[in-house]
This record gives C-alpha cells, sequence and structure tokens, in this order.
C-alpha cells in the first residue's frame, strides 16, 4: 500500500475584512479568501474551516470544488447558519422558535477530542449570556454523529463521515475555532491523516448527472436517496470534462440537454470499459444511443390508462427472482412508460409489456461494464411532488443499484 504522507496546513475560508483580531492558535492557519476558493489547490490542506460569515451563494458556484476536496479525504468544518445547497449532505438551518436561556442550553457533550474537558454549561454561556453557541440547529444527514445537543434536543454539532469519502463538521451559528482552539486543529489534523489514507484507495460511488433542472435537484439531493449516491452530483457542462473512472458508477436521469449529454460520451464510455456501472432513463426522448447495445423505440405515452374499466397498463415483472424485487413490487414500477427498449442479446430483461418489449434491462455483455436502461422517469416525477409510485421505485431502486456497482447485478 502507497504511503499517502501527512499534512500540516489547515485553511479557514474567510472574507476578506481585514479583520487583525485572532486567536493564540491563528498562527497555525492559512487564511484563503472565498472568492479564490476556484483557484486554490485546496489538495494541500489537512482541514478546511468555514466561518460563519461567508459568501455562501459563491460556496453554492464552487460546491464541485468542495466535494472533490471532500471526495479526497479532505476535513471541512462549518459553523453558522447553512442557507444555500453547498455542503455535502447537509441541511438548511432551523432557527429556534423560542429563544432562550432554557432553549439556548446545552445538556449534551459527546466524549469526542474537540470537546476534551469541557463542560455543557461552557459552552451554553459565555459571562453569563447565552446563545452565543447554538441558536438552532441543521437537520442531521442519515448515519452522522451527533455532539452536542440543546435542551429540546436539537442536534447543534454534529459529525458526518458518511456522505463523502471525507469528514464534515457542522457546528450550528458559532465558529468552533472561538471554543475548542487547539483541540479542534489536532483533531482535524489526525482526522484528515486518516481519511486519506481511506480515500486513496477506495473508489468513489454512484454519481448523478445534474442539468440544473429543479425536479432533478430535489429527487438528487433528497437526504434518503443522496445517501446512495455518494459520487455526489456533477454538473452536465462539466461531465465531458470530467475523468469517470475513478466512480463506481454514474446515473443519468431523464430529460437531459442532448448536446451536452453527446459530448461526455467518450467519458461515459470510459466508465464503462473501467467495468464500471452506467444507469440511464428516458422521459420521452431517446435513451442515449452512444450506450453500446441500446436500441429504442418510440410508443404514444398513455398518461390516462388509469381511468379506463378495468385499467391495466400491460406492465409485467419479467422475472420475480432478480436482487431488484426483493425491493420494489409490480405496483412500484408503474405509472406509465416512455417507449420501449430492444435488449441486445445476454442482456437480462428485469420490466416488460405483455408484448414482451422491455422497459427496464440490464447488460453485462456489452462492456466490461454494466448498463442499466430503462423508459421510465422517476426522477422527474418525484422531483416534481407527483406519482406517488416514482418514490416507493426510488426507494428501492438506489440501494440496489449503490449496492450493485460493488457486487454483481444478475442473480447468477
Amino acid at each position: 500500500m502507497t504511503a499517502i504522507p501527512a499534512l500540516s496546513d489547515i485553511a479557514v475560508l474567510d472574507m476578506d475584512t481585514r479583520n487583525p483580531e485572532g486567536g493564540e492558535w491563528s498562527s497555525r492557519l492559512h487564511h484563503v479568501d472565498c472568492y479564490a476558493l476556484g483557484s486554490t489547490d485546496l489538495a494541500r490542506y489537512a482541514a478546511l474551516i468555514i466561518t460563519p460569515n461567508v459568501d455562501q451563494e459563491h460556496l453554492a458556484r464552487c460546491q464541485r470544488v468542495i466535494r472533490d476536496y471532500l471526495d479526497g479525504g479532505g476535513v471541512v468544518v462549518f459553523g453558522g447558519h447553512l442557507h444555500r445547497d453547498w455542503l455535502p449532505g447537509a441541511s438548511v438551518f432551523v432557527p429556534l422558535m423560542n429563544r432562550s436561556l432554557v432553549t439556548y442550553r446545552v445538556v449534551e457533550v459527546a466524549d469526542h477530542p474537540i470537546f476534551r474537558g469541557m463542560r455543557d454549561d461552557e459552552l451554553t454561556l459565555r459571562r453569563g449570556v447565552a446563545g452565543f453557541f447554538a441558536r438552532g440547529h441543521h437537520p442531521i444527514p442519515p448515519g452522522a454523529e451527533v455532539l452536542t445537543r440543546l435542551s429540546g434536543g436539537e442536534p447543534s454539532t454534529y459529525l458526518d463521515r458518511v456522505s463523502t469519502a471525507g469528514t464534515i463538521l457542522v457546528q450550528a451559528t458559532s465558529d468552533l475555532l472561538s471554543y475548542c482552539g487547539e483541540a479542534l486543529l489536532d483533531w482535524a489534523l489526525a482526522e484528515s491523516a486518516q481519511r486519506r489514507v481511506q480515500a486513496a484507495h477506495r473508489p468513489r460511488g454512484v454519481a448523478a448527472v445534474y442539468g440544473g433542472v429543479a425536479q432533478h435537484r430535489r429527487t438528487l439531493t433528497e437526504p434518503k436517496y443522496a445517501a446512495h449516491l455518494t459520487g455526489g452530483l456533477i454538473y452536465l457542462p462539466e461531465l465531458a470534462d470530467t475523468d469517470l473512472t475513478g466512480y463506481r458508477g454514474l446515473l443519468i436521469p431523464e430529460r437531459l440537454h442532448r448536446g451536452l449529454l453527446e459530448a461526455a460520451a467518450d467519458r461515459i464510455v470510459e466508465l464503462l470499459d473501467a467495468g464500471g456501472m452506467v444507469i440511464a432513463f428516458s422521459g420521452g426522448e431517446p435513451v442515449p444511443e452512444f450506450l453500446p447495445g441500446v436500441r429504442w423505440q418510440h410508443r404514444p405515452t398513455n398518461y390516462w390508462w388509469w381511468l379506463e374499466p378495468g385499467a391495466d397498463l400491460g406492465v409485467r415483472l419479467a422475472t420475480d427472482d432478480h436482487p431488484l424485487f426483493q425491493r420494489l413490487t409490480l405496483q412500484d414500477c408503474t405509472w406509465h412508460y416512455h417507449g420501449v427498449l430492444e435488449p441486445p442479446e445476454g442482456a437480462q430483461v428485469l420490466v416488460e409489456l405483455t408484448t414482451g418489449e422491455a422497459l427496464l434491462y440490464v447488460d453485462q455483455v456489452s462492456t466490461a461494464g454494466t448498463i442499466v436502461v430503462s423508459t421510465l422517469d422517476p426522477i422527474s416525477h418525484y422531483g416534481g411532488y407527483f406519482m406517488p409510485a416514482t418514490g416507493r421505485f426510488l426507494d428501492g431502486f438506489l440501494p440496489w443499484i449503490a449496492d450493485a456497482a460493488v457486487r454483481p447485478v444478475t442473480a447468477r
């Protein structure tokens, strides 16, 4: 195993306020202007501490930079009120409705190095005044560890080692440096050393292509689904310039800009040639023709079939012994469809029509990787708060994909 050199530099990402004040630990920090984020080599830093008074609109535009840093095993510490979507797994700040000494009180402090020797009342009060530490909370992502809680049970500090290959430490309201100082810096260095070694020896998970559509964003960032898309989001205009071979898989939602998607065709095929998985949905447009073996035919979409007497869309499960159908039922796969597929010889059809025409198949014969293709369109509909079956479909499909990207897909 190749040794990963330890890093000793920690950056503070803040605004250029020319504030001369700093703690006794400030000599250990490198200040980086938040507007230089896109041109800064973050790989040299063991940790990135982001202050409460930073431009989150700009961070949202640089979310890919932050995601890549974390997926390299970086450590990000944020204290403040999150109000834009730039931090993986995190949700916007929820303020306390009733603000008082009682609701501001910290009642639980985990046995963790950054809070070593600190009591709950030390966090609650500063010179007898409460409210500096936390005035609300950020809902925690699945799998995160709560380090402190307020009296109402709100998780005021949490640690997330699940949403990325790195570590995210989130504090509601305050800058943890002002409370934990040297202990925070020492922990960040040790945490980074461990996470960078782990990240260097594991492939990234399944990523999803994001084209800026509101419905797609709602689905792909929904915590219960984002937990399975551990490769994060790749912005469609940047896809052609992204090396995908380090990912386990790529999810291509329906209704993406076709020209930009086709411009990334070589990159996507490279992922398949490297043994990765590509999952593509169609919402009326042809399934991406650059995917090996894909053949698609248009069929008029019957949106109103369910109003007919004895309604039956004609959808069937092609097999009932596939691992996917330990998670999904026929009803979960039935809302409408956009065209039919002619799978290549040797591919396994999972969902079909009574005519024998395929709606979803798995192809492990056309490339060294796995292609999953479907003329169903769950991402747009779930993201549009429409059609309950699509939510049930994704509840089963995405965990299966995350698991199948690591292990063989078929039942063989």
